[in-house]
């Protein structure tokens, strides 16, 4: 475990993509076997196989009573040290540190193995006692270092951000063991699960790695419209709605139907009206979907009407009742023979349509219709006209795809191409930026924004897209010169800069003073020419909420699960764990990206 810990620091400590990469080749070609895997897994910020279902369960809670056992130190040491160091993890870490060196150094003996590590993960996500958890977790963690404590405990509270996600740790592979770097990207877009690519790569097996029912493959994602950068022939494509729901791969095998998110999660038991409909199908199948909330005339509902049953291992009853989930497929990878990923888009489609004709209730699985663009308009009018129908349905817009692509696996190529319009622009302060990971490590590239009310600036999103290096490298510089507190890696600034923010919609949190969040902003530019007093007040966003109300695009009612908490300072007081019925839909935030 040493040697990882001082890759994953070595990689934190560097931007430099090819430092990063170096520093993990490092630690990977010393290790084979299981101690590989579940290096490759923890530098990806995993604890478990990929598919694997389980949670550790580990919260900050029982973290902090663990420092407190293994350090001495009060729950408000403790806290007071996250505080200043802007993480749980490095808090651990430097408690210990200055636990050792008061002792002398390490403790004689001490030794973390990897073996240890992995075994100690599958025994905290295989009991649910919180003193059966404190008992594994002290017996690692007495043997660790202080730089292994730091990244041990980052890694299972999910906040391992050295900036070696992705695409850093496949080429660390590639460099590792000497193999081509389009073969592991390969690898990793059928397994999905860096410890066995890792394994395959050191191993000189990635041809065989294959898809396998069961285990998630993937997504195959589309480009925006303005990012296609070749002339488009209508005549190749189909036009699709783009749904308004959470994208869901469903693999059926026998009586075994196994259910995963965009982040490659298991969410089966969360969706058991999908499930039960699968059971009742013939056949083997993995389908590629999204699950959306349906009205009872077949009409999809908003977003927001899906949230009350995200982040629930297993929902209610009156969830059940009360928001009924639908699948709708409109893709098919796997016919129970082998995966189809190499044929044509259209060959896909005729498999699936196929298949749908054994398919159990319809209110819980359904097909997204496809049609062939014509000939008798520009494409571009053709675009505008299907842009507003699925807009009148309840989509969010159109999906073009090529009717000849294979489904490629883990890429966004010019195959699929989204075709989305921001619903409208604000005018917004930032009020705190945070640093970036990865290639925008050590610059701040997260900025949260405020609308006036009043004569107080009250938050409504956070925006991390739309500017340049360069734009960024100068924000840095502009932020860092009015910060007024610092929080780890979070500032929180003087409200002086200007952006114009565009999004895709509006709906209500109970966690931002505004009442309101913006859905998916992105920057569209810099108004250097505005004063923070000429940005948009509330009123606004008010407005604009009670436009998409009366289309259909919003419900009135409350998000029973809010959007992401805006940043604020880690607290003092101890932390409430996190609830076990929680799971996550979406993956690690920076993979969203």
């Amino acid at each position: 475990m040493r040697s990882l810990a001082a890759a994953l620091d070595a990689a934190k400590t560097t931007r430099s993509r090819i430092a990063k990469e170096q520093a993990l080749a490092g630690a990977f070609r010393e290790l084979d076997g299981p101690q590989l895997a579940t290096a490759a897994r923890i530098a990806t910020g995993r604890t478990l196989p990929v598919g694997d279902g389980r949670s550790l369960g580990v919260g900050g809670s029982l973290m902090t009573e663990l420092i407190v056992q293994r350090t001495g130190a009060s729950p408000a040491q403790v806290w007071e040290t996250a505080r200043q160091t802007g993480d749980l993890g490095e808090a651990f870490g430097l408690l210990v540190q200055e636990q050792h060196e008061k002792n002398g150094g390490d403790p004689a003996g001490a030794e973390v193995s990897l073996d240890d590590v992995a075994a100690m993960f599958d025994a905290l996500a295989s009991t649910g006692s919180r003193s059966q958890k404190l008992a594994l977790l002290e017996g690692v963690f007495s043997r660790a270092t202080a730089l292994e404590t730091t990244y041990l405990a980052k890694v299972i509270l999910g906040s391992l951000r050295v900036g070696a996600l992705g695409g850093v740790t496949e080429a660390a592979m590639a460099r590792a063991f000497d193999v081509p770097i389009d073969d592991v990207r390969r690898a990793m877009a059928l397994v999905t699960d860096p410890g066995t690519v890792a394994v395959l790569a050191k191993e000189r097996r990635l041809g065989e790695a294959r898809f396998e029912l069961g285990r998630p493959v993937a997504y195959m994602l589309a480009t925006p419209l303005e990012g296609v950068v070749q002339p488009l022939d209508a005549s190749a494509f189909v036009l699709e709605d783009k749904l308004d729901g959470v994208r869901t791969q469903v693999h059926k095998s026998g009586d075994d139907v196994a259910m995963f998110a965009r982040g490659l999660e298991r969410v089966t038991t969360a969706f058991p009206e999908v499930v039960n409909a699968f059971r009742a199908i013939e056949g083997d199948v993995a389908l590629d979907g999204e699950l959306v909330v349906m009205t009872p005339d077949g009409r999809p509902r908003p977003f927001q009407a899906l949230q009350a049953r995200l982040r629930r291992l297993a929902p209610t009853e009156d969830m059940l009742e009360k928001t009924p989930v639908t699948f709708v497929a409109f893709d098919m990878l796997h016919d129970g023979q082998g995966d189809l990923l190499s044929l044509p888009w259209l060959e896909r489609r005729n498999a699936m349509d196929r298949f749908s004709g054994q398919r159990g209730p319809r209110a819980a699985f359904l097909i997204n219709p496809a049609v062939r663009l014509g000939t008798e308009a520009p494409l571009p009018e053709q675009l505008d006209r299907a842009f507003e129908q699925a807009r009148a349905r309840g989509h969010e817009g159109v999906v073009l795809k090529r009717i000849d692509a294979p489904y490629d696996a883990g890429r966004r190529g010019q195959a699929w191409i989204k075709v989305k319009r921001a619903f409208a622009t604000l005018d917004v302060v930032i009020t705190a930026a945070e640093e970036g990971h990865g290639k925008r490590a050590g610059v701040l590239s997260d900025y949260t924004f405020g609308v006036w009310k009043d004569d107080a600036l009250v938050n409504v999103g956070k925006a991390y897209s739309g500017l340049t290096d360069v734009e960024i490298d100068q924000m840095t510089q502009r932020l860092e010169a009015i910060t007024l507190e610092r929080h780890g890696g979070l500032r929180i600034v003087k409200p002086e800069i200007v952006l114009e923010v565009a999004f895709d919609g509006i709906q209500r949190s109970t966690r931002h003073k505004s009442g309101f969040a913006l859905r998916f902003p992105r920057i569209v530019r810099i108004r250097d020419d505005k004063a923070p007093e000429d940005a948009d007040r509330l009123d606004a966003v008010q407005s604009l909420f009670a436009a998409q109300v009366e289309t259909g695009h919003r419900e009135e009612t409350e998000a029973l699960e809010p959007p992401p908490r805006e940043p604020k300072p880690p607290r003092k007081k101890k932390p409430k764990e996190a609830p076990a019925n929680q799971l996550s839909l979406f993956g690690d935030p920076e993979k969203r990206r």
